[in-house]
């Protein structure tokens, strides 16, 4: 483990990258909506990591968070052991990034094991690429292009040691969402927030892994949200408001309006879509 930065202050931890799906905007509201009486003694689970926007912004005791990312998690992991190491690859690829220096990167990040430098590499393309998507080919090589943002918003060695010590009293790990909630016992805090459904026939949502999350994805989500609320789970989850996300839950959950939208950009055209928080007790 590595020796942590005595000026860090786990305060006010931003997210460290940049996340399709992500929930900076929203994170404000999902506060509003936390329940008031979940204990600090109890887990904090979140199997949809992401760019971890709630967790850092709750920061809570306790905390299981999972992500079928592997790379993903592997930056995670390595932030929380390594951010001493972490911080000197980034500021490497700070003093050499170019479109050029993205695309040889790109390459080396595709032909290389993990390992903490493939972490840094991780987060390094994930700031340099385009519009930060992270995506996949169905070989499962990263191959979005270059951002054209100059220069890139890389995390300041005090920021990554703050996120490290968030990180302290958290297990990590890569682990499809069905799996990681397996063991949630009444009491326990669960977030979901997965890809949102196709819109219009078309999916709106980016793909990270080789795997899309399907329609009969959804349906499966509810009937385990449904399994974990009899065992007395509490439970918060982000979608689309769209009717057939509302059909699988109103008959057992609260479904919340958010007086958010946004707009995604799906086959050359744009889509305004609203929003719901769906929680399984009152707010």
């Amino acid at each position: 483990m590595a020796e942590k930065n005595n000026e860090s202050n786990p305060q006010n931890i931003k997210p460290f990258l940049r996340w399709v799906g992500g929930k900076n905007r929203l994170v404000k509201f999902l506060m509003e909506y936390m329940p008031s009486d979940f204990s600090i003694d109890n887990m904090y689970y979140e199997p949809f990591l992401g760019a971890g926007n709630l967790f850092f912004r709750k920061q809570p005791k306790n905390a299981i968070l999972s992500d079928s990312n592997k790379q993903l998690i592997e930056s995670y992991q390595a932030i929380q052991n390594y951010p001493e190491l972490v911080y000197q690859y980034l500021d490497k690829h700070l003093s050499k990034t170019c479109k050029e220096y993205y695309y040889v990167k790109r390459n080396e990040y595709n032909d290389s094991k993990s390992s903490i430098k493939k972490a840094a590499l991780f987060i390094y393309l994930n700031k340099t690429s385009f519009n930060g998507i992270w995506r996949v080919n169905s070989k499962g090589e990263y191959n979005v292009p270059y951002g054209h943002k100059e220069p890139p918003s890389f995390p300041s060695k005090n920021e990554l040691f703050n996120i490290s010590k968030s990180l302290e009293n958290t297990i990590l790990s890569h682990k499809d969402y069905k799996e990681s909630v397996n063991e949630a016992d009444s009491g326990d805090f669960i977030y979901f927030d997965p890809p949102y459904p196709p819109l219009n026939g078309t999916s709106y949502f980016t793909h990270y892994t080789k795997d899309r999350f399907t329609k009969e994805d959804h349906l499966e989500l509810a009937y385990i949200a449904k399994m974990l609320n009899e065992r007395g789970c509490l439970i918060m989850m982000s979608n689309a408001d769209i009717p057939f996300i509302r059909s699988l839950y109103m008959d057992s959950f609260y479904i919340h309006d958010l007086k958010v939208t946004r707009w995604i950009r799906t086959d050359g055209k744009r889509y305004k879509v609203g929003e719901v928080i769906i929680t399984n007790y009152k707010v």
